[in-house]
Order: structure tokens, then C-alpha cells, then sequence
């Protein structure tokens, strides 16, 4: 095709676009706000310089230097690093051998495979996939109030109402499981249960646990069970699966 033929490409048209760049954030973008990153990140408070500070925000012991990583699971984490073996991909859902240990610490009696398994980038990667799984704009989520604010977040992300249920300071912040009930309509999607209690430091006894699930049960809500310290707290630990 010689030149002549070329047919010329067009780089812009009548249409006012205006002088300067303005590319906003979208409604969903805008919609998610951390409000403890808010307050720690947006210098909404300072701090007296004639007493201690303690961190409250950060619910990762090991930040400070506690928990220290076993030394067995280092060596074995460098070995594989040094192998270079594992540096290309791996399947959207984990690799199959992790997948495996998974099923088999939790399965408890119960037929956990594999198959039932997915690896996710840490507990909050975990929370927003099923968000996105299970609700659609208008639906509603219970929620823990005190609770963690991520899941307020990421509801609201997607136009999904958070219903807040209450844990009761004079019952050892256990869940106020009448009044969780009452919220419940045929638009709630799931439960969002947090044990050990995040920020209150409450574990659930076994029979406490049965009482919610029963409201789950008689309602045919899944519960999004976020029991992300139940290897740290020291105590007999009740897994809700």
C-alpha cells in the first residue's frame, strides 16, 4: 500500500476537553475509607510528649517483635528460596500441597480436602473475596460493633449496608444474639463473626458458638468466621467449623 492509500487517523475532535488533566476516583474508590487509617495517617491527633504511647491500631504482634517466626520454618523458607523452583506462578487458588496442609489442620473430623481450600494473600485478601462472592448493591452484612473496621470498608466498597450487632461489656463482650437476630432480612447475605474478638479480646465458649450458629441455621446465612488470632490467645480455642 503505497502512501497515498493510507488512510489518516484522526487525533482529536471539536469536543471541549478542557486544559488540564481530571481524572477523579470512582464512587466505589471514594466509598473506601479506613477510618483508623484515617485518624493514625491523618495526623488527627498528636501525641504528649510526657507520656508513653501505646499502639492500639495495629493488631500485628509481630510488628513489635513478638511471635518471632519458628526457626525450622525459616530454614525451610530459605531452602526453597534458594532452590529458585518456586519463583513463576502458581494456581489462582494456592498450590495444591498447601492447600492439603490446610484441610488437614482444620478439617476436625470433617472431610476437608484440598478441594474445599483457597490460599489467600493474608485475612483481609480472604475477607474481600467472599464480600464479593456473596453480596450484591443493597444487600446487608452483620457486623460486630466494637468490631474491625475493614469490614465496614469493604462493605461499603460495594453499596453493602453494615448492620451492627452488640457485644456485651458485662457478658465479657459476648454477642448480644437476640438483638443480632432482629437484624436479619431477606436481603442479609452472610454473618461476620470475629473470634477471638478483635478489638475486645473476648473468646467464645463452645455453647456460645452453637447459639449463633443456630441463628445461622434457622436463617440460612453463611458466617464469614474471621478467627485470625485463634492460634495466639493462650487458651482453649473453639474453631466454629
Amino acid at each position: 500500500m503505497s502512501s497515498e492509500d493510507a488512510v489518516p487517523v484522526p487525533v482529536g475532535d471539536d469536543r471541549d476537553v478542557g486544559a488540564a488533566w481530571n481524572i477523579s476516583g470512582s464512587k466505589e474508590a471514594q466509598g473506601c475509607v479506613h477510618p483508623i487509617r484515617v485518624l493514625v495517617e491523618g495526623g488527627a491527633y498528636k501525641a504528649n510528649p510526657d507520656k508513653p504511647l501505646l499502639k492500639l491500631h495495629l493488631g500485628d504482634p509481630a510488628h513489635f517483635g513478638n511471635l518471632p517466626a519458628s526457626p525450622v520454618a525459616l530454614h525451610a523458607l530459605s531452602e526453597v528460596a534458594l532452590q529458585g523452583a518456586s519463583n513463576g506462578y502458581v494456581p489462582t487458588i494456592g498450590l495444591e500441597e498447601a492447600r492439603r496442609s490446610v484441610a488437614k489442620k482444620f478439617s476436625y473430623g470433617h472431610n476437608i480436602t484440598a478441594e474445599d481450600v483457597v490460599i489467600t494473600s493474608g485475612c483481609s485478601h480472604a475477607i474481600d473475596l467472599v464480600f464479593t462472592a456473596c453480596c450484591d448493591h443493597g444487600d446487608n452484612i452483620l457486623v460486630p460493633r466494637p468490631g474491625f473496621p475493614l469490614y465496614i470498608t469493604n462493605s461499603a466498597c460495594r453499596d453493602v449496608e453494615s448492620r451492627f450487632y452488640n457485644l456485651l461489656p458485662e457478658r465479657s463482650w459476648q454477642v448480644d444474639v437476640e438483638q443480632m437476630e432482629s437484624l436479619i432480612d431477606s436481603k442479609t447475605k452472610l454473618i461476620v463473626l470475629n473470634n477471638p474478638s478483635n478489638p475486645c479480646g473476648s473468646v467464645y465458649s463452645k455453647q456460645h458458638l452453637l447459639e449463633i450458629a443456630d441463628v445461622a441455621r434457622r436463617h440460612h446465612l453463611p458466617i464469614l468466621a474471621d478467627e485470625v488470632y485463634g492460634d495466639v490467645v493462650g487458651l482453649t480455642f473453639i474453631i466454629l467449623c
